[in-house]
């Protein structure tokens, strides 16, 4: 028959062993984090990732928040235009608005992005393609 010190001794190498697994499980999670860091400081390198250029979300020569009186279809041309030969997706182009002054009206704005390029796409007023599974819009040469 065990005793209430043998009882105890069994519940605390338990509950050890339970800290174990729970400090094991955070250094996967932390290692998940640290290369979600580098991903991130790649992508504000500018360099690729996942294969897709990234692209600056503000451009030196772009004036302090050119989008903050235009409507969406007027700054995504502008933006494209402004930045050349460099391909976007949806995602990147709302936060290149956002981040120079666009103020957007509804709240669904990630899909009226997205929804604008296609259309202009379809009208032939700038360029998409598809790279590494990805739909991605640049502005017409």
């Amino acid at each position: 028959m065990k005793t209430a010190e043998d009882r105890l001794d069994v519940l605390k190498k338990k509950y050890l062993g339970m800290i174990d697994t729970k400090q094991a499980e955070i250094q996967v999670i932390r290692q998940k984090l640290a290369l979600l860091d580098e991903l991130k400081a790649e992508a504000d390198d500018g360099l690729e990732l996942f294969g897709i250029p990234t692209v600056a979300t503000k451009s030196e020569a772009l004036p302090d928040h050119p989008f903050a009186a235009t409507g969406l279809t007027e700054s995504v041309m502008k933006s494209l235009s402004w930045f050349g030969t460099r391909h976007f997706t949806p995602p990147e182009m709302r936060e290149v608005l956002l981040k120079n002054g666009f103020k957007p009206s509804g709240k669904n704005f990630s899909i009226s992005v997205g929804t604008t390029l296609k259309r202009l796409a379809a009208r032939e007023k700038i360029l998409s393609e598809t790279l590494n599974g990805k739909t991605v819009y640049r502005a017409k040469p």
